[in-house]
């Protein structure tokens, strides 16, 4: 899924306000957050009312409108806003990624169907039937998830389905062009970072139970005094570099 990126804090947003919009938010919104397609803009309603706005900015259309009348409010109710509003736009993303994942499977199931004309009956049955011993062989469709972390991840393959499916509609078509690479550079990016952290800390674990401790023992030696009872026990422990005599 995508991330929020922030460029006003939500307890700023009411001060950013008073400082600009006799300067910059005269001449343009500000962008608050981004959460993929959509935008959270601080924009002049008036001097003395802000105002903020969810837009889609793929699609150039505004989600969600709301105003403060800067007299009257506090930096708590327009922070609290702020966070609603970055809450709208993570479900209103989130929302549209899994329905464009769920399109482009879709489109692999067409895919699969035509491949498999022959077994459409077969496998129907399988699919309404319940066997506990049941084994799905490979030839068999793969669900949704299995999906999102196989076949949909082959960049390649993937623009190649939608450029099919969508070849009479230019404009959708670069939409879930653009969604795809977007959308499976962050899943390989994620599990690249997953698996190096795992592979860190198992390198960490196996560095750590290797590690050198250094133990200290009580040993008696009988001798007529401290440097003959310290050669005696060099003589007896020669060659062995591990152990270490203090004077």
């Amino acid at each position: 899924m995508s991330r929020l990126f922030r460029y006003i804090q939500n307890d700023d947003v009411l001060k950013s306000f008073l400082e600009f919009r006799d300067t910059i938010l005269q001449e343009r919104p500000v962008v608050i957050a981004k959460h993929g397609d959509y935008s959270l803009y601080l924009k002049v309603i008036s001097d003395d009312v802000l105002g903020l706005t969810i837009e889609n900015t793929e699609k150039h259309k505004v989600i969600q409108d709301r105003t403060y009348n800067v007299s009257e409010t506090t930096d708590a109710l327009v922070s609290r806003g702020v966070r609603h509003a970055c809450q709208k736009m993570a479900e209103l993303s989130d929302e549209d990624v899994n329905r464009r994942r769920l399109q482009i499977w879709k489109w692999y199931l067409l895919d699969w169907q035509q491949a498999n004309v022959q077994d459409q009956k077969e496998f129907m049955e399988k699919e309404i039937s319940w066997d506990e011993d049941g084994i799905k062989t490979e030839e068999e469709i793969m669900d949704m998830e299995s999906f999102l972390h196989g076949d949909y991840l082959n960049l390649g393959n993937t623009i190649s389905l939608i450029e099919r499916y969508l070849s009479g509609d230019e404009d959708n078509k670069e939409q879930f062009k653009r969604f795809a690479i977007a959308d499976i550079m962050e899943m390989t990016s994620e599990d690249t970072k997953e698996k190096s952290l795992i592979e860190a800390e198992k390198k960490r674990i196996e560095e750590e139970g290797m590690k050198k401790h250094t133990y200290r023992f009580t040993v008696s030696v009988e001798a007529t005094d401290k440097e003959h009872a310290r050669a005696a026990l060099l003589s007896y422990l020669a060659g062995d570099e591990r152990i270490k005599i203090q004077k």
